[in-house]
């Protein structure tokens, strides 16, 4: 009886994104203590197109977890920040599960550790683009640096009602989402002035 399911096997036997990049402006990783295991995520993600161009792993897991891991690196290759919406873990799960096969029960930790490692390389990079914002400014959206008079300017001229127009307008609250509340605060204020 063959240890894996083929395409899990397949996957882990021959992993096209294992490796590392060394143009990396985006490093995650997350263990398992119960197996004492790990997934270390590499992206290099273009700063103007905030397009991921490589995605490369690490990782002294199982199969199941190379297998997640590479499947990860897969899909993230071309997304733009904005489509990962959050990174929400059940999306990214069942995405992973459709190109591989259902986890069992007692392995869907391997694919927790590579989604943990995908949220810690993407705080990893909006750390470095906050570190890099130059002046005095509020940051608002640090996914992509977006200030707070830009986005007072948006609203200002009536260019945005909503926070998704202020999305379309500015880019500001299309990345992890985090910043969306404080966008609709700031329209709150416009409106009752």
């Amino acid at each position: 009886m063959p240890m894996y399911p083929n395409a899990i096997s397949r996957r882990s036997a021959s992993p096209r994104f294992a490796g590392r990049t060394d143009e990396a402006n985006a490093l995650g990783m997350s263990a398992s203590f119960d197996c004492g295991t790990f997934i270390r995520l590499m992206m290099f993600i273009d700063t103007a197109s905030k397009a991921v161009v490589e995605a490369r792993f690490l990782s002294n897991g199982c199969g199941y977890m190379v297998a997640a891991a590479d499947a990860l690196a897969e899909r993230l290759e071309g997304l733009r920040i904005t489509d990962l919406n959050g990174a929400y873990e059940n999306e990214l799960t069942a995405a992973i599960e459709k190109t591989l096969s259902p986890f069992p029960e007692d392995r869907k930790h391997c694919l927790k550790i590579a989604i943990d490692s995908l949220r810690e390389a993407l705080a990893d990079h909006r750390s470095l683009l906050i570190e890099e914002f130059a002046g005095e400014k509020v940051l608002i959206c640090t996914c992509f640096g977006v200030a707070e008079e830009t986005i007072e300017s948006v609203i200002g001229k009536g260019k945005a009602l909503t926070v998704d127009e202020v999305a379309e307008a500015c880019r500001a609250g299309t990345g992890c989402g985090s910043c969306r509340m404080l966008i609709q605060e700031m329209l709150d204020a416009a409106d009752s002035k």
